[in-house]
Order: structure tokens, then C-alpha cells, then sequence
């Protein structure tokens, strides 16, 4: 009897035990959901701030990219300069240690793709006298896979060349010099993140098909741009002012998604309407198969932007203070605030596929010194149009830009 009963109780302990297991795991995945949501609600915020303050200029950046790499800082920050962030960021949903644990899963679903190359990485250096809080560099490494080296000596061009060499590694040697010597006064810290992915169409472009054509600029001029051709059954949605197709790569999880908008309308119009909330209830749902052509042309941009304007306007303000800002969590410093926060980045598409890769650096200084001076349908894409690469499974997006001039 005795005996039964100790077998019950393990059954019974095995039983709580997988439930226990199952509900910490629907936890974790409703957290990753809220951090992906976070995610693309500052993408959207992100790349309408820009296109405000560059109109009718090609734009490619990787918001993921911008997102980890300030989640990463945000991890430092204490006090009002860590509300700022995360209301910026959106993370303001989830509590610290699950969006930490969150950002780790996210990133480990991303890199476990085989049918295309993801590979993400992240880098810190710091001076070698600043008083760095252990938990805000373990934290770094465990949650974001941050290789982190020894104290570094700002004061020397191999320091430099270290963090320089790190991002040309990580993105295949698509991002060079994200880094110049010498840095800004004052330096104190530099955290990087890079992105790179290469994928292949699930259904390349044939390239016999490809033929120069009209491509209509913005401000009334036409150049001939090499554009490929393919007719299938695309999914494909025509939307209020907009035609919108989506490209699958190999494997079918991450995606392109190419928004034509209406003569009468521009890519900063289109992009103005659109949001988290609008993109996953509105946009993603209405994607249905439908016969028809499209014109793309190939394209590649190289892109180099300051975010320091764009987050200030979006409200990311105290960080960027001195005396003000508060990364208490990241280093006994009190003058310790954000000097520059920059992004490089490089997309190509063409009849195989797409090619891209981004670096997000973030300098930190402890001193107020100024800054040393990026149906049948038929679908033409022959004007500027905006341009969406994604995870469909965890619906992140990875990507975004828009060409108004394909030969860059």
C-alpha cells in the first residue's frame, strides 16, 4: 500500500512538475509575443521619425538592430532615464527580468533558421578605469550573448580597430568602420549590436526577364533602372492607397513585403497610417493569393544614419543628459549619459535574393563635451515605394526601408 501511494505521489509530482514546465513556457512565449509588439511599434515610430527629417531620400535601417542594441543600455539605465527608454522602446509591458529572458528567446528563434543565413551578435567595450557593475555586464552576456573584452583603452587606435573589426566580422564584411578614431572626449563605453542576413526567394526571378525600364523619381524625373519580372500567384492585397505584395525567402518564415503606393500618394503618406496595432489587425490579415505580374527593380543601398535627433524627438531625452541621466545600473558614474547612438547598414536585391546587414553603435561618455562633426493584378513598382523584411513566425520585423531612387 505504502508502496502504491509513493508511486502515486511521483505520478502525481511528474504531472505538476510538466504543468509547472507548461505554464512557465506560455509565459515565456506570451512575453516574447509583447517584446515583438514592443519591437515593431518602434519600428514604425522609428523609421516615420526619419523619414520626417529625410523626405524623398532612400532609407534602409534595421530597427531590431536599434531596439537590441538600446535594450542592451536600457538594462543600465535607473530611474526616469529608464522609464524614458522604455516607453520609447515600448517595453514599458514587460518587467525587467522577463524582458530579458525574452529578447534571449527571441534571438535564439531568429539564429535557429537553417533555410537562410541570421546571424546577430553583440559587443561591449569600456574604458579600463570606469567602475563597470558586474551584474550589468553578466546580464549582457547571458541575455544578449554580449562578447565583452577586457577594459579597453579609448586613448588608442587599436581600440578602434577592435570594434571595427567585430562588425566587419559579424555582418560578412558588408559593414566596415562603424567606429572612427579618435572617438569623442570623454568615452567611457561602446556597445554594438550587428545583424546580417542572406536569403534566397522561394521562387528566385528569372533573369532573362529582367529588363531596363521607366522607374518615376519624385520629383518628376524618369530613369531607366534594370527592373525583374515574375508572373504566379504572388499573396498579394491591395489596401486604402497602396498595392502590397509579399516575397517569401527559402523556407518560407522570413519574408519581404513591398508596399506600391497610389500615384496621388508617396511612401512617407503610406507609412504615416501605418503602426504595430494597424500592421498586425489591418495589413498582415489581408494578404490573399491572387494571380498577377510584378515589376521590381533591383536595387542596393548603403545607408548611414545618426539616431541621436530621432530618439531625442521620440522622447528618449534624459539618457542623452549629462548629470542627468541615470545608468546607475551600468556604472558608478553619475556623468555617464549617451553621446551617440548610430547606425550603418547595406541591403541588396536582386533576382536570387536579398542581402543585409546592419551595425548599431552606441557611445556613452562621462563628460559634457560637444560631439565631433544615415484577382489579375499587375504591380509596377516603377516609383519610390517602402519596403518591410520580417519573421513570420515571430512576426518581428528585422528590417525596413524606402527607395525613393533604386541606383542609391
Amino acid at each position: 500500500m505504502n508502496s502504491s501511494k509513493q508511486i502515486a505521489s511521483r505520478i502525481l509530482s511528474a504531472i505538476l512538475a510538466g504543468l509547472i514546465g507548461l505554464s512557465t513556457f506560455a509565459v515565456s512565449a506570451q512575453d516574447s509575443e509583447k517584446l515583438a509588439v514592443a519591437n515593431n511599434g518602434f519600428a514604425f515610430d522609428l523609421l516615420n521619425q526619419i523619414a520626417k527629417e529625410q523626405p524623398d531620400t532612400n532609407i534602409f535601417i534595421s530597427p531590431f538592430s536599434v531596439s537590441t542594441a538600446l535594450q542592451m543600455v536600457e538594462n543600465g539605465a535607473a530611474g526616469e532615464t529608464k522609464t524614458e527608454m522604455q516607453r520609447v522602446l515600448k517595453t514599458d509591458g514587460l518587467q525587467p527580468t522577463a524582458l530579458n529572458a525574452a529578447c534571449k528567446e527571441l534571438n535564439q528563434s531568429l539564429v535557429s533558421q537553417t533555410n537562410v543565413i541570421l546571424d546577430l551578435a553583440n559587443g561591449i567595450w569600456y574604458r579600463k578605469d570606469l567602475p563597470v557593475i558586474p551584474k550589468f555586464i553578466s546580464d549582457s552576456k547571458k541575455f544578449f550573448q554580449a562578447e565583452q573584452l577586457a577594459g579597453v583603452d579609448f586613448e588608442d587606435p587599436k581600440s578602434a580597430d577592435a570594434i571595427n573589426d567585430w562588425a566587419e566580422k559579424h555582418t560578412h564584411g558588408k559593414i566596415k568602420d562603424v567606429v572612427t578614431f579618435p572617438f569623442p572626449s570623454a568615452t567611457a563605453i561602446v556597445l554594438a549590436d550587428a545583424i546580417y542576413f542572406k536569403g534566397k526567394w522561394a521562387e528566385p526571378f528569372d533573369k532573362s526577364l529582367t529588363k531596363p525600364r521607366d522607374f518615376h523619381l519624385s520629383g518628376g524625373e524618369t530613369k531607366q533602372m534594370p527592373m525583374m519580372s515574375q508572373h504566379k500567384t504572388f499573396s498579394y492585397q491591395e489596401g486604402d492607397g497602396f498595392q502590397a505584395v509579399r516575397l517569401p525567402y527559402a523556407g518560407d518564415r522570413l519574408q519581404m513585403y513591398l508596399f506600391l503606393p497610389a500615384t496621388n500618394s508617396s511612401p512617407q503618406q503610406l507609412l504615416a497610417n501605418f503602426n504595430e496595432e494597424n500592421w498586425r489587425d489591418n495589413i498582415l490579415p489581408q494578404f490573399a493569393d491572387c494571380e498577377g505580374t510584378l515589376q521590381l527593380p533591383k536595387f542596393k543601398i548603403n545607408y548611414d544614419i545618426l539616431l541621436n535627433k530621432p530618439l531625442q524627438d521620440l522622447g528618449m531625452r534624459l539618457a542623452f543628459i549629462h548629470g542627468a541621466a541615470d545608468f546607475s545600473a551600468m556604472a558608478d558614474d553619475p556623468e555617464l549619459a549617451l553621446k551617440q547612438v548610430k547606425q550603418k547598414s547595406f541591403v541588396a536585391v536582386d533576382e536570387e535574393g536579398t542581402e543585409a546587414a546592419a551595425v548599431t553603435t552606441v557611445i556613452m561618455t562621462d563628460a559634457d563635451l560637444p560631439l565631433a562633426p544615415p484577382k489579375q493584378f499587375e504591380m509596377i513598382i516603377n516609383r519610390p515605394f517602402l519596403f518591410v523584411i520580417a519573421d513570420e513566425e515571430t512576426q518581428s520585423i528585422l528590417f525596413m526601408g524606402i527607395v525613393f531612387d533604386p541606383v542609391n
